[in-house]
């Protein structure tokens, strides 16, 4: 579980990554683990949900990862973004769009930018992002967990 993660990084060339910020954990933090077993040490992973956070809490703290992992409750539309340099919005991140534009906004100059979407809705929500003109989509990776479980996750760069 989580290969489609390590893809997604290796594609986007998140090795270079300095500080990670991942926008939605839930229960179980899969990216924030995965980009700690491939040698990130600076991540921070953030949720809404307090009892999803909690929980999160419990499966880092039964990794031993808590020291290169942080979960913290914050949202998406408001949580400060001037320290990282990668950031990663999970699909389950809402409201996406306010998500966004916080993450555009805020985000510092050539700021990696990840965001997933289910690939039912991403050409639609390609066609809608608007991006404001210092933001560029790069690349695009497809994701298959099962036949039924797929996703499209794009890179971004800030200018």
């Amino acid at each position: 579980m989580g290969k489609e993660y390590i893809e997604e990084s290796k594609k986007f060339n998140l090795s270079n990554a300095k500080r990670v910020l991942h926008i939605g954990c839930g229960s179980y933090p899969i990216t924030a683990m995965k980009l700690a077993e491939m040698g990130h040490d600076n991540i921070v992973t953030i949720d809404e949900d307090l009892k999803a956070l909690k929980r999160a809490n419990k499966v880092l703290d039964a990794r031993n990862l808590n020291g290169r992992v942080k979960a913290k409750h914050g949202s998406g539309t408001s949580y400060p973004l001037e320290e990282f340099d990668t950031i990663i919005v999970s699909g389950c991140s809402v409201p996406k769009k306010q998500v966004l534009e916080h993450v555009f906004k805020n985000s510092k100059p050539k700021t990696k930018i990840i965001v997933r979407k289910t690939k039912m809705d991403v050409d639609s929500f390609i066609n809608n992002l608007n991006p404001p003109q210092n933001v560029s989509i790069i690349d695009k990776k497809e994701n298959y967990l099962l036949p039924t479980i797929y996703w499209d996750s794009l890179l971004i760069i800030k200018k």
